[in-house]
């Protein structure tokens, strides 16, 4: 009996897999994202080159900025339709269908006397607001770490005097 490896991921692969795992802090969202079968992202996700990659991403700055970047953008421009239909059900019974759902841009619920329930989102132009200014502060890493690596080019090529 021939036992078989399942195939490896192309590299590509497992690293759009990890910016999607920092991204959403899911593996089986990542491995949806990426088009990869949920088991393998599960699998995946606790994998040593994986672990490694995601410490890398947590040490930077920028990767930190980026992804609170992509918090923000799922709130301004995401869609809330898991929410609504969740709200709009009136099977209790079977609410375990809203495992999965995508409740990103939800900030509260609760049921309500009446026995419905109240869904309460994020402000989207708030979140818009703090892209900008996200975007701004963004950029302003690149520039300067562009700054810091002319710098250092110069300095390693004697263009710049050290002085103490």
């Amino acid at each position: 009996m021939l036992i078989s490896k399942k195939p490896r991921l192309p590299p590509e692969t497992v690293e759009r897999f990890c910016l999607e795992l920092f991204s959403c802090c899911s593996p089986r969202e990542a491995a949806r994202r990426t088009g990869i079968d949920e088991s393998a992202g599960i699998r995946l996700s606790l994998s040593r080159r994986v672990q490694k990659r995601l410490a890398k991403y947590y040490a930077s700055r920028e990767y930190t900025l980026m992804r609170a970047r992509e918090g923000l953008e799922r709130i301004a421009f995401g869609r809330v339709n898991d929410a609504v239909e969740l709200a709009l059900s009136g099977d209790e019974e079977n609410y375990s269908r809203f495992d999965g759902a995508d409740l990103f841009s939800v900030s509260e619920i609760k049921r309500v006397k009446g026995g419905g329930v109240e869904i309460k989102f994020f402000d989207r132009l708030k979140a818009i607001e703090q892209l900008v200014s996200l975007d701004e502060r963004i950029r302003g890493i690149s520039e300067g770490d562009e700054f810091v690596r002319a710098f250092e080019q110069a300095a390693q090529e004697g263009d710049v005097d050290e002085q103490a």
